[in-house]
């Protein structure tokens, strides 16, 4: 393995130019870049002491890194990089931040929609690969969704988890069964398993009969009730008939008691009236004459 010997070269050049001549150095690819503001706080980079160089010489005065490019900035590069399936290249133009902006704005909506499919997909094939470990141990997976009172998780358990599980098995209440290969304890695992499904089947059978008599006796409750409002309402309606005819027959006899009353008092001051008659004219025309 040769070894070629390296160089320490410092660059100074303006502004104006300095852009296109850092991207001709990055395309020649034989520089390693190095933190000249760092070798110049450390007096590692340094200018002659003479009178052509003073002016560079004050200019260290006023020399700044290179302002740091916002992460923001380099993910939507790196995003827009990964969605259209750029390759690294010697030959490519820098972009600024204005037509990035723009360039992304018009992919942004396919790149989150394209990590979503990622994402999803990624999901599918660790759902794919449970299925397929549980097929390899003759596990029906859809018995185990239709499992109404039980719920089951599939994943992979770390070394510190296993270790976790395997002190506590006795607290946990659930059923581990783990799949691998030649599991000497499968068969029990599965025989557990086929209990748990026995068990859902019981308590769902129990559950629908509860629920059928609850149902039951609830009609039985509805109907009771409504007969007994009918009864309620058809008594509260037979006696408020009763009670308007009580009212009315009292009024009647009330009407005929004051009518009669009516009726022997007139006669009274009638007769009265016949009997004093003559004997108050006769005084009344005696007071006139006198």
């Amino acid at each position: 393995m040769a070894v070629e010997k390296m160089h320490l070269v410092n660059i100074m050049a303006r502004l104006d130019n300095l852009d296109s001549f850092l991207e001709d150095l990055i395309e020649i690819d034989e520089f390693d870049q190095v933190d000249a503001l760092r070798q110049i706080q450390n007096r590692e980079f340094s200018i002659t002491s003479n009178e052509a160089n003073i002016e560079k010489t004050e200019d260290f005065n006023n020399i700044e890194s290179f302002e740091k490019l916002d992460p923001n900035f380099l993910k939507k590069l790196e995003d827009m990089k990964e969605f259209l399936n750029l390759k690294d290249s010697t030959h490519g133009k820098k972009i600024d931040n204005e037509k990035l902006e723009y360039l992304y704005n018009i992919l942004d909506e396919k790149i989150n929609e394209k990590k979503k499919l990622e994402e999803r997909n990624i999901k599918l094939e660790e759902y794919i690969r449970n299925l397929r470990a549980l097929e390899n141990e003759d596990i029906d997976i859809n018995k185990v969704q239709k499992l109404n009172y039980f719920s089951y998780r599939l994943g992979e358990v770390s070394k510190d988890g296993r270790f976790i599980l395997k002190n506590n098995y006795e607290s946990i209440p659930s059923l581990i069964i783990h799949l691998k290969e030649n599991d000497p304890d499968i068969e029990i695992n599965k025989q557990a398993l086929g209990d748990i499904y026995n068990i859902d089947k019981e308590t769902k059978k129990l559950r629908d009969d509860t629920d059928k008599i609850l149902e039951n006796e609830k009609a039985n409750v509805n109907k009771i009730s409504i007969e007994l409002n009918e009864e309620y309402d058809k008594k509260t309606k037979n006696d408020s008939s009763k009670l308007y005819d009580d009212i009315l027959s009292k009024a009647n006899v009330e009407s005929k008691n004051i009518e009669e009353f009516y009726k022997q008092q007139k006669s009274e001051t009638e007769k009265i009236y016949k009997d004093k008659k003559d004997s108050i004219i006769k005084d009344f025309f005696q007071k006139i004459i006198k």
